[in-house]
């Protein structure tokens, strides 16, 4: 699997501005409860990298949480911790180690990730900030009792790629780099085994080619390059654009049933 080359991400993952997504949301009686983040002491020189890393897209991953998902209980974000990522359910965290955030960096570092015209500190930013939102979809479901059908690791892959997309000016940009993760992750494999079917997350190639059908699906002019001719063929790009319709529609749905009054953040 190829990288997609882009244009140089000029914004930068740190810059991106928010745009207003309208959200209609159900009066619950539950008072919405804020999301907050804690960084552990680092180690290393890596670690003090990682987290200058991520420093500049946590807070703002955390108010557009608490704008569009509030949720019912309090959750904390925990950097430097020795598990994850992964979102923990009995003490109501979201765990990021450094040493995962280094991973990711040297991913895109080895690859040359530049050359696609984005630096491997944005690609690494950009890849967070999906991380971030896929185990906030955990932590949101979770404490809201959301009904899931199917595979949640699937479901908050799309929210977590529809949230980016949907709430950044060059949200679609900033999902391609967390694709392209998965590309990078995907070449890990040599073999595969019964344990890569059994595991509760769809293989990285699939992870890959899913972000990507949603990204062209939001705009089929300007990711056109993401489609090949074999997929055009059997028509992908019709399902990729109805698919980025449905799931942005079945998401806001969800949002309306199960989200709590943002304005009453404590």
């Amino acid at each position: 699997m190829g990288l997609i080359i882009r244009q140089a991400n000029i914004y930068g993952a740190q810059a991106a501005g928010l745009m207003l997504v309208g959200l209609t949301l159900l009066s619950i009686s539950l008072d919405a409860v804020a999301v907050t983040d804690r960084y552990l002491a680092v180690k290393s020189a890596e670690d003090k990298q990682a987290r200058e890393l991520i420093k500049p897209i946590s807070k703002q991953m955390l108010a557009l949480f608490d704008e569009q998902l509030p949720m019912k209980q309090a959750l904390t974000v925990i950097y430097g911790a020795e598990d994850g990522p992964l979102f923990d359910p009995d003490t109501s965290q979201i765990l990021i180690p450094y040493e995962f955030v280094t991973e990711v960096y040297t991913r895109f570092h080895h690859d040359n990730y530049q050359e696609t015209g984005v630096s491997p500190e944005d690609a690494t930013r950009d890849a967070l900030m999906h991380t971030l939102s896929h185990e906030y979809g955990h932590a949101y479901i979770y404490a809201n009792q959301v009904i899931v059908l199917g595979k949640e690791e699937d479901a908050v892959d799309t929210l977590a790629t529809l949230m980016l997309i949907n709430s950044f000016d060059n949200g679609a940009d900033i999902a391609l780099s967390a694709a392209d993760l998965f590309s990078l992750e995907d070449e890990d494999i040599k073999e595969f085994d019964d344990d890569h079917f059994w595991d509760e997350h769809s293989l990285d190639a699939q992870r890959y080619f899913s972000t990507l059908c949603l990204i062209y699906g939001s705009d089929p002019e300007k990711y056109a390059k993401v489609i090949s001719k074999a997929q055009l063929e059997i028509e992908r790009d019709s399902y990729c654009e109805e698919e980025y319709f449905r799931q942005t529609e079945n998401w806001d749905r969800l949002k309306e049933r199960y989200s709590v009054l943002p304005s009453k953040v404590k």
